[in-house]
């Protein structure tokens, strides 16, 4: 049976790092609410900290450990379904709530009890080298932070958001995504379903920290990459794919293909010119990108946005065409989901400078190596 005026907090973790649990577990309780807290341990070979042990044994915290690792969605998952309490607040395991973070969430509740759910703010620290600067620029932090600028958003991190469990899919989180992207999908099949976007709650703040102590994220942005193929593949996110012009390493490895007959057609010089050109044209974009947008000119930083990106890319283009899914090439996904069958071959800035760079890199170089076709 739902627990109408209760909240079930459900926190995924593998670290079990208590200093950071802690600053969830003692979150202020609203007035008039039953708060539940499950700790899921995705670790079965972690020691639990006695801290958390004796916080179970008096029923301060429901601690659930795996048997096996399940993974993020198996065990949000397993937490979900350990609770009773009409709201489910998804929280990451290394995340610094503001004290105060459940009683904002309360006032919301008390504003919209039948809303399908809400968004908090997840902020990051300030950047601390050229790798968190590069992910200031592109945008990657700013999905954590849209009920700062939107009334009611369609999905964010599972950082920070909370869902009404009367409105919750029987399926919850896809365990199939394995890579990433379970979040994106889980809120926007939700909001398909029900036809109706999550509340922004600006005063409900968490901080996140940089991962990895700010180091390069080639990695987790490979990951990504992957998830988000694997979310164009995958109903109801394929309905806001789209074709494109090819990106740097689709283009390259097209050259690759195309080397065979450079060599037969005696275009080898031009073809060179090209392998060359359109990487230092996606390395001179991205140093405008810096420029423009992150009012800087480093060019670490224009290294880092490059690399950020293509790392993205990589894990898409590798989901594609080793993973069984080569529709995926040259294939976008709309991740802002702002209307179904969005048109393709879309221009902006960015594509219009490169493209500009690019045909400048291969006239100068032409110039400097005189007749290509030969």
């Amino acid at each position: 049976m739902i627990k109408p005026n209760a909240i079930d907090i459900v926190v995924p973790s593998f670290r079990l790092t208590a200093a950071l649990l802690l600053n969830i577990i003692r979150l202020e309780k609203p007035a008039g609410f039953e708060v539940n807290t499950f700790i899921v341990a995705d670790n079965p070979a972690a020691v639990i900290p006695e801290t958390l042990k004796e916080l179970d044994r008096t029923g301060e915290i429901h601690l659930l450990v795996n048997e096996t690792n399940l993974g993020f969605s198996g065990t949000r998952n397993k937490g979900i379904r350990a609770g009773q309490a009409k709201w489910v607040l998804l929280l990451d395991d290394d995340i610094v709530p503001q004290p105060d973070l459940l009683k904002a969430y309360a006032t919301a509740i008390s504003q919209n009890d039948q809303a399908l759910g809400f968004a908090g703010v997840t902020y990051f620290p300030e950047a601390i080298n050229a790798a968190t600067r590069a992910l200031e620029i592109n945008g990657s932090v700013h999905h954590f932070k849209l009920a700062l600028y939107y009334p009611e958003i369609t999905w964010a991190p599972t950082t920070n958001m909370m869902i009404n469990r009367e409105k919750l899919d029987p399926a919850l989180f896809d365990t199939n995504l394995k890579e990433g992207g379970e979040d994106v999908d889980f809120f926007v099949r939700h909001w398909l379903k029900f036809n109706e976007k999550y509340q922004s709650v600006p005063a409900a703040a968490v901080t996140h920290p940089w991962h990895d102590n700010g180091a390069m994220q080639t990695r987790r942005q490979f990951r990504y990459g992957m998830a988000a193929n694997q979310l164009a593949h995958k109903e109801p996110e394929q309905r806001y794919t789209y074709r494109d012009f090819t990106n740097t390493l689709e283009t390259l490895l097209l050259l690759l293909f195309l080397f065979p007959a450079a060599l037969f057609t005696g275009t080898v010089k031009l073809w060179i010119c090209l392998v060359v050109a359109v990487p230092l044209a996606e390395y001179l974009t991205n140093w405008f990108k810096a420029i423009t947008v992150g009012k800087t000119w480093s060019p670490a930083v224009a290294f880092q946005l490059m690399w950020a990106k293509n790392c993205w890319e990589a894990g898409y283009l590798y989901d594609a065409l080793l993973r069984g899914r080569p529709d995926g090439f040259a294939k976008r996904i709309d991740m802002g989901f702002a209307k179904e069958n969005p048109s393709s071959f879309r221009t902006n800035r960015w594509k219009i400078v490169k493209i500009v760079l690019l045909v400048i890199l291969v006239v100068i170089a032409v110039c400097t190596i005189g007749n290509p076709f030969v």
